[in-house]
């Protein structure tokens, strides 16, 4: 049974009120939010891909407690977690206006949704509960509509930070470069928990595990190119551990780097990390790294990719904002963006030839930022 939005869901601005379509040098950008406070739900804004500059963003989806956002690969629906009442997630229609029309809401089998993903063909989603430390994998309807989850899966476990890691907290979870195999990251008990994934029927068999150093608190997690290294970066050590990718079996082998996310002069304490990109051309990756002091020593990451997949730090540059809770790489690869948690704004990045970041004085102001999503 589909269950709908209710009325505070379904709240959305008129089309009219929004930009005309993209045009050619445009990009649509959808930013998730708290979606509670001055926040209100998902925002939309076009990104000018020539000069890096945001259209003011205004309102798509009213959605309380919405955060994560995946984009359909058939660029019609959209995704997102939605926690505001109960553990939920949350299905969109992309009008041609770009606005978003809900579809329906279920659950997502544990508690503190934290992160979304669909697969490669577009029929099923992926999400991680943080509080519960679970995941769960829902069938995707032709008409964009989320099925009840038939596989869901409790993570066991915990660690050596008895704050942070006395149970399994799940942080993400994201379908492998050839779409087999599910990766899910969680903090909790130091661990990838890898599983065999059946797309077709929304369905996951768990069949390893990749471990992290003790405490380090893996977080998000991203591939290469060529999908044969997966980069882990980790919430408490502020690292990005680089392994290897077995094809065949979807397994990781052990950890061959371990590479510092902070600058030399930024002690860890007060600092975690957040989120990790790799460049389109595969050849330059980026980490946000947060204070959650509030003491303005946020930072921006950028590593070079250096021969069998290791990494090289090149540049640290300030954030621009106060807790980057998330990064986006537009898909031309030209610019990136910052989600300002504490701080509330978005600033945008041009990326160099040698992929280093310069700040371009744009941005524009968004309460709440969590995700940045392009409809590529």
């Amino acid at each position: 049974m589909i269950q709908k939005f209710a009325p505070a869901f379904a709240s959305l601005f008129i089309a009219s009120s929004f930009p005309a379509p993209a045009t050619a040098g445009t990009t649509k950008v959808y930013l998730g939010t708290q979606g509670r406070g001055e926040s209100r739900g998902i925002y939309l804004c076009e990104l000018n891909t020539e000069t890096g500059a945001l259209s003011k963003p205004r309102l798509a989806a009213t959605l309380s407690g919405c955060g994560f956002l995946a984009i359909h690969p058939g660029r019609k629906h959209l995704y997102s977690t939605a926690r505001g009442d109960g553990n939920q997630v949350a299905a969109f229609h992309i009008r041609d206006d770009y606005t978003l029309d809900p579809i329906n809401l279920q659950s997502s089998e544990g508690t503190g949704p934290c992160h979304v993903s669909v697969d490669a063909t577009g029929r099923c989603l992926m999400v991680a509960n943080y509080g519960s430390g679970s995941v769960a994998a829902l069938r995707i309807d032709d008409d964009g509509s989320l099925v009840k989850s038939s596989s869901a899966h409790q993570h066991e476990g915990s660690s050596i930070n008895e704050r942070r890691q006395k149970g399994p907290h799940a942080h993400s979870i994201y379908p492998g470069p050839d779409n087999k195999f599910a990766y899910a990251p969680d903090l909790g008990i130091d661990k990838v928990v890898i599983y065999k994934l059946n797309a077709a029927t929304a369905a996951m068999e768990k069949v390893g595990v990749a471990e992290t150093r003790a405490g380090a608190g893996p977080r998000h997690m991203k591939f290469g190119r060529d999908g044969r290294q997966a980069y882990v970066l980790t919430e408490l050590h502020q690292t990005v551990t680089v392994y290897d990718r077995d094809p065949a079996t979807g397994l990781l082998g052990r950890s061959k780097q371990d590479i510092r996310s902070l600058d030399k002069g930024i002690g860890p304490d007060g600092m975690s990390c957040s989120e990790i990109r790799v460049h389109p051309n595969g050849k330059f990756l980026y980490a946000a790294n947060r204070d959650v002091k509030g003491t303005g020593r946020d930072s921006i990451s950028v590593f070079k990719v250096l021969e069998e997949g290791k990494l090289k730090r090149i540049q640290t540059i300030p954030a621009k904002v106060s807790i980057p809770r998330n990064i986006g790489v537009d898909p031309d690869g030209k610019w990136l963006l910052v989600a300002g948690q504490r701080s509330g704004n978005v600033p945008v990045f041009r990326i160099g030839e040698d992929g280093r970041l310069k700040d371009n004085g744009n941005e524009v102001k968004v309460a709440n930022a969590m995700c940045v999503e392009f409809l590529k």
